[in-house]
């Protein structure tokens, strides 16, 4: 079966239209940004529209009415949330001000930590990192890992301690795993709000099978650039209740910059439109494009009973993802998303190429008979021991060292092999044999690695 995708026509969105309008009036321009609307191609086009806050296009934070705020109501429509905010520092501006909103940070001078948070151990460093400023304190919620691949099985619910403020979820993650399954409560049976980084997730309504990002939280923060067709670090964060919206704002303003980019912006309005008019149909046609490549290479993790994906995500496991990364680009010209130890990760959308998808398609025919990527699961490793909270790690004076020295040293960073970022120890955390075990495995054995370490 062969697929093709027709390009969409031009989609412009009423931001867009906004500031094409206003460019193409003529107006002498003694504001910022210092190129004036002016600038070499191919960066001609971005410049026109690149604006400032002014009457007619609108401020980021103050969530007046304008072409900012109607395009996150046709965002919070299309989504079925209660409101959207968009954001131009991408999904790490949107986690910072999703704790920031919903979780209470320590307040003056007391010797006691902020929140308690229940936070999926791979989640995102940007969740480290806004633990780490507003002083929460984490409660970690660690996968099972789906073997031989290693990917981190769903997160399913399990009681949590009576003073958990709420749960941050990663879904999908960057295998395509989801956790659909939103219902945390505690011993009591009190509900848990869960805050969904659903950076990967944009797409997923959009999908034959696909739900909202938003279903069974209380928020969600989404990276538009990762799999919609809008510009680097445009993201947007959902609410399902308007109400949390004026917090949460003023929280993305706290964690944003005071410029934020209007073509940035364009581009999310731009998808959104796109999304509008035949969102659903393309979808379906790259998850069957993807369910097509997954039913002729048997490397690639394919849905278990169990085992809930991402239609559009392809995981392919050939026991040395590094190896074969290198390979493809070599070989076919195919730029993956990520490689690990064991496998390549690819993101498909309706925008790729017909002639990308038959370079795909001809370099996963070669790969011949993989080894089954999904035979189980397995328990994950224990968790180091806590020697320090997150937030005295992260600050307090730090020294690099080498790997094999490491041995009962505290972690001052997330010590996570990137892609996909899973911390084999966190900040504050005691490192230990195994730890060095591991990250010499996932590092190829290059013990002479440095690392941070608290001093």
């Amino acid at each position: 079966m062969m697929f093709h995708v027709e390009p969409s026509p031009p989609e412009r969105g009423t931001l867009t239209a906004a500031l094409e309008a206003l460019s193409g009036e003529g107006y002498h321009r003694f504001h910022l940004p210092g190129h004036k609307g002016v600038l070499p191609p191919p960066l001609d086009g971005a410049a026109r529209i690149d604006m400032t806050e002014l009457s007619r296009t609108g401020n980021l934070y103050d969530g007046r009415d304008g072409p900012i705020r109607r395009a996150e109501r046709r965002c919070a429509d299309l989504y079925g949330a209660g409101d959207a905010l968009f954001l131009t520092g991408g999904a790490t501006q949107g986690v910072l001000a999703m704790l920031a909103a919903f979780a209470q940070p320590t307040v003056g001078c007391e010797p006691t930590v902020g929140d308690i948070v229940a936070v999926d151990r791979g989640c995102h460093r940007s969740v480290y990192a806004a633990m780490a400023l507003l002083d929460l304190k984490p409660l970690y919620l660690t996968r099972e890992r789906l073997a031989p691949c290693g990917a981190g099985a769903p997160l399913e619910p399990s009681p949590l301690p009576e003073e958990t403020a709420c749960v941050v979820l990663t879904c999908p993650t960057y295998y395509g795993v989801r956790s659909p399954d939103r219902g945390w409560r505690t011993v009591s049976g009190r509900p848990v709000p869960v805050l969904a980084d659903a950076a990967h997730g944009a797409h997923l309504p959009f999908l034959p099978d696909g739900a909202s990002p938003l279903e069974g939280a209380r928020a969600a923060v989404c990276s538009a650039h990762k799999t919609l067709p809008a510009l680097g670090q445009a993201a947007f964060l959902l609410l399902r209740d308007a109400g949390d919206a004026s917090r949460a704002r003023q929280m993305t303003a706290l964690f944003g910059t005071a410029s934020p980019s209007y073509p940035v912006m364009a581009s999310m309005d731009a998808a959104f439109a796109a999304l509008e008019r035949d969102g659903a149909a393309r979808w379906a046609e790259t998850a069957a494009y993807a369910a097509e490549l997954r039913a002729g290479c048997r490397g690639l993790l394919a849905d278990a009973p169990d085992v809930p994906l991402d239609a559009a995500r392809l995981c392919l496991y050939t026991g040395n993802g590094f190896r074969d990364a290198a390979r493809l680009e070599r070989e076919h010209g195919i730029l993956c998303e990520m490689a690990d130890a064991g496998s390549v990760v690819f993101i498909l959308t309706p925008h790729d190429p017909p002639e990308s998808r038959s370079a795909l398609r001809r370099a996963l025919g070669g790969f011949g008979d993989l080894p089954s990527p999904y035979t189980g699961r397995q328990r994950p490793p224990p968790l180091p021991e806590q020697a320090l909270t997150l937030r005295e790690a992260m600050f307090a004076p730090c020294e690099a060292v080498r790997l094999s020295a490491a041995v009962n040293r505290v972690a001052a960073r997330a010590l996570a092999p990137f892609p996909p970022g899973i911390p084999v120890a966190a900040p504050g955390e005691v490192i230990g044999k195994l730890h060095i075990e591991i990250l010499s495995e996932l590092w190829y054995d290059k013990e002479e690695e440095e690392i941070w370490v608290v001093a």
